[in-house]
C-alpha cells in the first residue's frame, strides 16, 4: 500500500499567503510612517537651522551700523531711521562684493503672492551727496530673505535724547541728532511659535561720523558701556 504524499493542502496555502500579504503590508506601513517622520524632521531642522543662519546674520549686520551723518551742513542728522516694523541705517559693510566704503541697508517685514510674511533686506550705495535714504528705494535689485515664515514683528530702540537724561526702550527712534545704543527684534512665526529674542549693541560710537566744517566742528568721544 503506497504512504500518501506529504504537502500543504490548498486552504493552509491561501492562508501562509494570506499571513504574508498582512505582514509586507504592515512592514511597508511602518518605512512609509518612518520615512514621513524623517522627511518632516529634516524638514524642520532645516527651517530651524536657516532661521538660526538669518539670525547670526542680521546680529552681524546692526553690530556694524556706523554712524554716518546726511550731507546736511546745517543740522546733525544721522543715516537712522527705526520704526516698530521696519529699520534703516549705514553699515561698514560694502553693498557689493565689487563696491568699496559704506551701504545703505533697510529691513521690514513685506508679504509674498501667497501673503506669506518674511524679514527681507535691501542694500545700496548711499549718493555722493546722500541726504535720505533714496538709493534703497529707487534700487531695483532683488531685496534678500532673511528669515520667511514670520507671523509678527517688532523692533525697539535704547537710547536717550541726550547726555542728561536716561537712556530708555522705545518702539520707533525720533531722535535723529543721536544714535541709538542698542536695537531689539522681536519675532513670532506664523505658527505663533516665538524667535529667539535679538538684542544688539551698536558698536561704533557717534564721533565715528563727524563731519570736518564750518556747521559741525567739536565732535566730542562718548564712551559706551
Amino acid at each position: 500500500m503506497k504512504r500518501a504524499q506529504a504537502g500543504f493542502t490548498l486552504v493552509e496555502l491561501v492562508v501562509a499567503i494570506t499571513l504574508l500579504a498582512v505582514m509586507m503590508m504592515l512592514l511597508y506601513s511602518g518605512l512609509a510612517f518612518a520615512m514621513r517622520s524623517w522627511d518632516a524632521a529634516d524638514v524642520v531642522g532645516t527651517r530651524i537651522t536657516d532661521q538660526r543662519i538669518g539670525i547670526n546674520f542680521l546680529r552681524r549686520e546692526l553690530s556694524e551700523t556706523f554712524p554716518m551723518r546726511w550731507k546736511e551742513p546745517t543740522m546733525v542728522q544721522f543715516a537712522f531711521e527705526g520704526k516698530s516694523t521696519s529699520v534703516r541705517f549705514v553699515s561698514s559693510r560694502p553693498a557689493g562684493l565689487q563696491a568699496g566704503g559704506l551701504s545703505l541697508v533697510g529691513l521690514s517685514m513685506e508679504e509674498d503672492r501667497d501673503r506669506r510674511r518674511s524679514l527681507v533686506m535691501r542694500r545700496a550705495m548711499p549718493d555722493d551727496e546722500a541726504k535720505d535714504f533714496g538709493p534703497l528705494e529707487r534700487s531695483e535689485e532683488k531685496p534678500t530673505v532673511i528669515v520667511s515664515g514670520l507671523g509678527d514683528l517688532h523692533f525697539s530702540y535704547f537710547g536717550a535724547a541726550n547726555d542728561f537724561t536716561e537712556p530708555a526702550w522705545t518702539d520707533e527712534w525720533p531722535h535723529k541728532g543721536r544714535m541709538p545704543l542698542m536695537v531689539r527684534m522681536r519675532a513670532t512665526l506664523a505658527d505663533g511659535s516665538p524667535l529667539p529674542e535679538l538684542v544688539v549693541k551698536l558698536m561704533v560710537g557717534e564721533e565715528a561720523g563727524c563731519l570736518e566744517n564750518s556747521f559741525q566742528r567739536g565732535c566730542r568721544p562718548r564712551r559706551r558701556t
